[in-house]
């Protein structure tokens, strides 16, 4: 009963802000991650993932929040493609997020493209800051500039049948950032005016356009492994001077469901672990 209550506010909240319908009328799934404690044979509700027909996720932590904390641990956004892939897909639109003692909320145009944001911090007292996104449009709805919050220009380029090619992003006019698409998925990351880290980071996929290595940071490397059903095992490793600091297995069952969660140290030696439960 406490969760379609809590869905029902969610629903009411982000309808009344955002330009974009979100709908949380039917639920597809929810998934509950379990930080497991073997030393006391107990575990701890850690996240809730909730996945709604329309496409929409909502992810909670609970455990996150304190009694000093303003907000709860709370991030609503969409996505037409899976969940753990978000970072590299373009589709992600993040509705709603709050944390600690602030919270944002994002507006999209008619094109689906960030319009504005909305944000207030509760520290001493109420403060809110509003942003609008400033744009240009070539035909057809595609982006030829945005202007980011934060005074950064992202130019955009496509080929000669129209398909994103590149993001240029200019940071004081000076080109900081170059993201590189073929096909529609990001393939580079290349940063000309780096000197203390890489310029260059890389993501590889494989025949059916489904993401095998993300190389993205100067720390992170994910590797992906699937089976007919779908994902079937991803590796995150972390390291520092080429050597394997710590490294996350997320495992799945036959049919692509991701079923345990493991943290390890650079000696093997097991840190952390989580299971999953699905409603």
């Amino acid at each position: 009963m406490k969760n379609f209550l809590l869905i029902i506010l969610i629903s009411i909240s982000t309808s009344s802000f955002s330009q974009v319908k979100i709908d949380t009328s039917e639920i597809k799934s929810i998934r509950y991650e379990w930080k497991l404690n073997k030393e006391k044979n107990d575990s701890t509700l850690n996240q809730i993932l909730t996945e709604y027909k329309s496409g929409i996720y909502k992810e909670e932590f609970p455990s996150f929040k304190k009694e000093h904390h303003e907000y709860p641990f709370i991030n609503i956004f969409e996505s037409k493609t899976n969940y753990l892939n978000r970072k590299v897909k373009q589709t992600l639109k993040v509705h709603y997020y709050s944390a600690l003692g602030g919270e944002s909320k994002f507006y999209y145009d008619k094109y689906g493209n960030l319009d504005s944001i909305y944000q207030n911090y509760y520290k001493d007292s109420l403060k809110e800051w509003k942003y609008n996104i400033k744009k240009e449009y070539r035909r057809k709805g595609k982006l030829k500039y945005l202007i980011n919050k934060f005074d950064e220009k992202e130019v955009y380029h496509y080929n000669f049948f129209g398909n994103l090619k590149k993001i240029e992003l200019y940071k004081d006019s000076v080109l900081y950032e170059i993201s590189n698409y073929k096909k529609g998925l990001l393939i580079s990351k290349v940063y000309p005016t780096r000197k203390k880290y890489r310029k260059k980071f890389t993501y590889e996929y494989d025949k059916k356009g489904r993401i095998i290595k993300r190389d993205d940071n100067d720390y992170d490397l994910y590797l992906y492994e699937y089976n007919k059903f779908g994902l079937s095992k991803i590796e995150k490793i972390f390291k520092s001077k080429n050597m394997v600091v710590e490294y996350t297995l997320f495992i799945y069952d036959k049919n692509g469901i991701l079923k345990r969660k493991k943290e390890f140290a650079r000696n093997d030696k097991l840190r952390e672990e989580f299971v999953y439960e699905y409603k």
